[in-house]
């Protein structure tokens, strides 16, 4: 028939996007994931990536990738920085590993209204004192040192649907070892979905999708690294949250992760998060998490779990985070994030 049009009513379109982006929630990680295997286990270059920034999100396993709401966004899902609104967010981490490795995280967000939230980040690990030989012999000739880093620019939107949102980050990579470097570019891309009647969210990140990364005549492929996760929100209401306002949610917060690197079998990660409000501005939470990925490859007491705390007067919140490592030992990140 000439001149026919189906129109077709908004709640039934918005219905539709929902259930696509849902299916590829689901369904993508576990396509791509066919190809990847512990077969690979090692086979990745630039391996501080998988390194874990922020003490709020390593506190609670690493199932970050549906929270996403806050400026450490920009290293687990970029689509999580349109989540800021109105004011910058500052965050600086330090975190203490093993023999005396230093891994540090700056990042910076700035939201700018209906044009989304643009951020940028600095990951840096750094070891010294490497002990050099030329022959079997317990005395070093010399020590050499090592250096990571990863430049990122990122930035996220609220797009098609109110409680859609999609992020992309670019990432300038250059590692240095023993007077040689090797440079390269990478790129993450990330979704949160939040549920317009529940209080819950379900978020996808592809990270590190670029080139190999090449030592002289050796070149490495990045850790591309598939995650897909939710989270969901309960208590407000509890008397034992105390004061809940729109910007400093309190209650239960609780979140669940699949994480499949390209070099590993894939892992669950599950993190918690209580926090009680004692007045509008003043917050503390616990955390704790598991990571399945871990316990696997570490052996000793308590590889795989992690725990943390925090407080927020104001605009200043303090976390901290414990994450154990078996036989290897403890680590621990602190962290500092400025909201202004």
């Amino acid at each position: 028939m000439r001149g026919l049009r189906l129109t077709l009513p908004l709640h039934v379109v918005e219905r539709v996007g929902v259930r696509i982006v849902l299916a590829l929630l689901l369904l993508f990680p576990s396509v791509l994931h066919a190809a990847f295997s512990s077969k690979s286990a090692g086979t990745s270059g630039a391996a501080f990536l998988k390194i874990g920034a922020g003490a709020r999100p390593t506190a609670m396993g690493g199932a970050y990738t549906a929270i996403a709401d806050d400026v450490n966004a920009i290293n687990w899902n970029a689509a999580g920085l349109s989540l800021i609104k109105e004011k910058n967010e500052f965050v600086a981490m330090r975190a203490e590993l093993f023999q005396e490795i230093q891994y540090n995280f700056f990042a910076f967000a700035h939201p700018m209204g209906d044009y989304g939230t643009i951020g940028v980040g600095l990951a840096n690990l750094n070891i010294t004192g490497i002990e050099q030989r030329s022959a079997d012999s317990d005395t070093p000739d010399s020590t050499f040192a090592a250096n990571d880093s990863a430049y990122t620019l990122a930035y996220g939107r609220k797009l098609f649907m109110d409680n859609l949102h999609l992020g992309i980050a670019g990432k300038a990579i250059r590692q240095t070892l023993a007077g040689e470097a090797a440079n390269t570019f990478a790129a993450d891309l990330g979704a949160l979905y939040q549920f317009p009647d529940k209080p819950l969210t379900a978020g996808l990140a592809i990270q590190n999708l670029g080139a190999k990364q090449k030592f002289k005549s050796e070149a490495d492929p990045l850790p591309l690294t598939i995650k897909a996760g939710s989270s969901y929100r309960i208590g407000q209401d509890w008397q034992v949250s105390g004061v809940s306002t729109e910007q400093n949610k309190t209650g239960l917060l609780m979140a669940l992760d699949l994480h499949s690197p390209r070099d590993n079998d894939p892992s669950i990660r599950t993190g918690a998060e209580f926090t009680h409000g004692w007045s509008e501005l003043t917050l503390t939470s616990v955390r704790a998490g598991y990571e399945t990925g871990r316990n696997r490859q570490v052996e000793g007491m308590g590889s795989g779990v992690s725990a943390g705390a925090g407080v927020t007067y104001k605009f200043f919140t303090f976390d901290f985070a414990w994450v154990p490592y078996g036989n290897l030992g403890n680590t621990f990140r602190y962290s500092i994030k400025l909201r202004f």
